[in-house]
């Protein structure tokens, strides 16, 4: 049942992707901002927060899903997981801005992709500069980041812990994220230290995936060296795995033969995009298996 949900939910995501950003839901940020005046909330120590606000909603969609899962053959928890399934992927809407900013790049608008990677694929701020190979490293590190973070690891916690395994990965995300809004400061440092427990285990099955789908030989390596390495960042790990499992020799990748290249940026960011595809047939295909040999209902 997990397959044919995570199934349907998938080509739903594709078929009919949401139009937003991969920036965080505003309605997450006005929650917040409700529950935060509570005294009991603003009183409290930063761990009972982020049990107030991520934990007991975790637990109240696990009684909801588990009450629902008793009804008519379990064929409305389905519905409702794979409506909730397609909410969460569809927060990661890329297509059509790396589309822009692939278009860009070909036409040599270096400024134009610019602009399209720091507004629509929320990059961090990268100066306004003429240097296609700089820009391109920074897109292709944030869009490989955020794939991982709104789609790989939503999917490897729902597949792992159901429905309260996805909630909680997407609440301690949209946490971790929330920055100073107005006078008021909702961020929780605790959150983005459990999310980088929660991002540990995924990152490296992702790592995998891509050694699988990539250049084994190069990547394998550089996988093992992060597989015990906690102080390195999810970000900086599934750089250096996808780097190496794109590489076509062993070592350091050089992305690009000279600056202005646009063009070789832009084939370099879709070999990126395919990377992505590759990985999920790869685990598509596991689930698949999975699911027809009986081990995961």
């Amino acid at each position: 049942m997990k397959f044919l949900v995570l199934f349907l939910a998938v080509l739903l995501h594709y078929q009919l992707p949401h139009k937003t950003s991969v920036r965080r839901f505003r309605s997450f940020e006005g929650w917040l901002a409700r529950v935060h005046r509570l005294p009991v909330v603003a009183n409290s120590s930063a761990d009972l927060r982020f049990g107030l606000v991520v934990v007991l909603p975790v637990l109240a969609f696990a009684l909801v899903f588990w009450f629902v899962e008793s009804l008519a053959w379990g064929l409305p928890a389905a519905a409702l997981e794979v409506v909730l399934l397609y909410l969460i992927l569809s927060e990661l809407a890329m297509s059509d801005a790396l589309d822009q900013y692939r278009e860009a790049l070909l036409k040599g608008d270096v400024q134009g992709a610019f602009l399209i990677a720091e507004k629509s694929l929320a990059v961090p701020a990268l100066g306004m500069s003429n240097d296609a190979r700089t820009m391109n490293e920074s897109v292709m590190r944030a869009v490989l980041f955020r794939w991982f973070q709104y789609f790989f690891m939503m999917v490897f916690w729902y597949m792992v812990a159901d429905v309260a395994g996805v909630v909680l990965a997407w609440l301690t995300l949209q946490y971790a994220h929330t920055r100073a809004e107005g006078k008021q400061d909702y961020s929780n440092p605790r959150a983005a230290w459990y999310l980088h427990w929660l991002e540990w285990a995924p990152v490296r099955v992702l790592g995998l995936t891509y050694c699988l789908a990539g250049n084994m030989l190069s990547a394998l390596p550089v996988w093992r060296a992060s597989l015990w390495n906690t102080g390195s960042s999810s970000e900086q790990v599934l750089t250096d795995i996808a780097g190496a499992a794109l590489s076509f020799a062993p070592g350091q990748r050089e992305w690009h033969s000279a600056e202005d290249d646009v063009g070789a940026a832009a084939m370099e960011l879709e070999e990126w995009h395919q990377l992505h595809w590759r990985s999920l047939s790869v685990w598509m295909v596991w689930l698949a298996v999975a699911t027809i040999g009986g081990w995961m209902l």
